[in-house]
């Protein structure tokens, strides 16, 4: 039987004093025990598996990425365009935390191709090379703490007054002094007691674990994003208990409460998470990658082939430079007309490319809205999206890194064509005519493509995705405020049920 409190103490006084016997209930039901081996073991098994590949999966794009580097820029005397179209390859760094939570980067490519004339997707996602078991997701500290978790509080939870209910002690802690107020408080914060003595041995083995990985540098930003992470996590278990709780206090029986619960957790952590990005595409549908690139072909052949010196855009371009320099043929030119036109023709097709890219991610921000939005009324969707933002492995981060790759490939293409433009004549810039013709036209100096700028991705930090998740920041704040306020109007007043 559960001991109530004593009729002196106080409001706060009592509330503690239920929780902690609410506490010493579940160790001796061996509730904790059990429950804190398991996740113990699930945490630490997805600490390790996750930072193993988190590691190796970043050591391998490192040294990829430096291998990139090493033959672009030893590559032999060539001419400048042919350079443009060689190429460069450029590896998205994993996300800060993304051992401990991947997000969506197993479904988003790990390497874009970057050249002259045309802006590729990235590819090679390690769903689509991996397992099926990476296609339906990887074990993470982040899916046990936010999907199992929350089962296992909303079931401590939901008994906790129907226990007390069906052991018939209710009245009893009412004579001893017990408010119903301080009843409901104290059973959320033995809930919570109860969570943070389970999770302690797995915190501690997974920070153990961490602080052995010497790959990991713990800079300033990646603290505060684990802190945040903390933050969002706790804010989630609070959410779960204060339902729970709620639910309990509302139900007769246990069985009906656990029910409702394990009910509330299947729609709400598995069919809803499911059901709405397939909703949200039925309603956004973003167009195939065939048909993008046939519209961003269309579009550039509006503006302008550079390849072909009849087009009105590029006449009027001779015409317009010859008349700057006051002569009459563009072999009288101080430079070649030739790199000129590919500068041009360069610009036009990033004016494309960038027209359809922003229509394409405005569909992926409605997609991504209707999964925000739905964290108004889902402790799991309000916190999973600001999860994979502290991490760095949402559709935020993705598409800054598209954004510094793309940048940094119309830099780099429009330096050659600058070097096409200054460093090769244009009498030498033709071919013969012949088989083996390519050859025939000015290579330059090797040491040229030495000078040219490498990639360097600079990673966002935590500010800056906070703020691409106002709406996710919102909707958590809603959630675990809506949660608390339902468990307040519960203990303002006590709930007539039937047993």
């Amino acid at each position: 039987m559960t001991t109530a409190p004593p009729r002196a103490l106080g409001t706060w006084p009592a509330i503690r004093a239920m929780a902690r016997q609410e506490l010493r209930l579940a160790w001796r039901s061996r509730v904790i025990p059990a429950l804190g081996a398991v996740m113990a073991a699930l945490c630490l098994t997805a600490a390790v598996v996750s930072t193993a590949r988190h590691r190796a999966d970043a050591s391998q794009r490192m040294r990829y990425q430096d291998v990139v580097g090493q033959q672009f820029a030893s590559q032999p005397d060539r001419h400048p365009h042919r350079v443009s179209h060689y190429g460069y390859l450029v590896f998205r760094p994993r996300a800060p935390l993304g051992f401990l939570d991947p997000g969506i980067e197993s479904f988003t490519g790990s390497s874009l191709f970057l050249e002259a004339h045309r802006q590729n997707l990235p590819t090679f996602s390690s769903a689509s090379q991996g397992s099926s078991t990476e296609r339906f997701g990887e074990l993470s500290v982040s899916l046990v703490l936010q999907f199992l978790l929350p089962l296992f509080v909303l079931a401590l939870a939901a008994v906790s007054i129907t226990r007390e209910r069906e052991d018939g002690t209710l009245p009893l802690l009412s004579t001893q002094g017990a408010s119903w107020l301080m009843l409901v408080w104290g059973k959320l914060l033995g809930q919570l007691l109860i969570v943070g003595v389970v999770l302690l041995p797995a915190l501690v083995l997974c920070a153990a674990w961490l602080a052995a990985d010497s790959a990991t540098a713990w800079t300033p930003d990646l603290r505060q994003r684990m802190a945040a992470l903390l933050a969002t996590q706790l804010g989630l278990v609070v959410a779960c208990a204060a339902i729970g709780v709620t639910v309990s206090a509302r139900i007769a029986t246990s069985r009906q409460a656990l029910m409702a619960v394990l009910s509330l957790w299947f729609l709400v952590w598995v069919v809803l998470p499911r059901a709405l990005p397939a909703a949200a595409t039925a309603a956004h549908p973003t167009p195939a990658r065939a048909s993008f690139e046939s519209d961003v072909e269309a579009r550039v052949r509006e503006l302008g082939d550079s390849h072909n010196p009849d087009d009105p855009s590029f006449r009027r371009l001779r015409e317009e430079t010859l008349a700057r320099y006051g002569v009459s043929g563009v072999d009288e030119l101080p430079f070649n007309y030739g790199g000129l036109v590919m500068k041009e023709g360069e610009a036009h097709t990033s004016a494309a490319y960038q027209q359809h890219l922003s229509t394409l991610v405005d569909t992926y921000r409605r997609q991504e809205r209707w999964v925000q939005w739905a964290g108004l009324i889902s402790p799991y969707l309000a916190t999973r999206p600001l999860s994979m933002a502290i991490a760095g492995s949402d559709l935020a981060h993705q598409l800054e890194f598209e954004r510094q790759a793309e940048a940094y490939r119309y830099t780099l293409i429009q330096a050659l064509n600058d070097l096409h433009m200054n460093e090769v004549a244009a009498a030498a810039d033709r071919y013969d005519g012949s088989f083996n013709g390519a050859p025939s036209r000015q290579r330059i100096d090797r040491a040229f493509f030495e000078d040219l700028p490498e990639f360097s991705y600079v990673g966002p930090d935590l500010r800056w995705a906070m703020a691409q998740q106002q709406i996710g920041v919102w909707c958590f704040v809603w959630m675990l405020v809506a949660s608390l306020g339902a468990l307040g109007i519960t203990s303002r007043r006590r709930w007539q049920v039937r047993s």
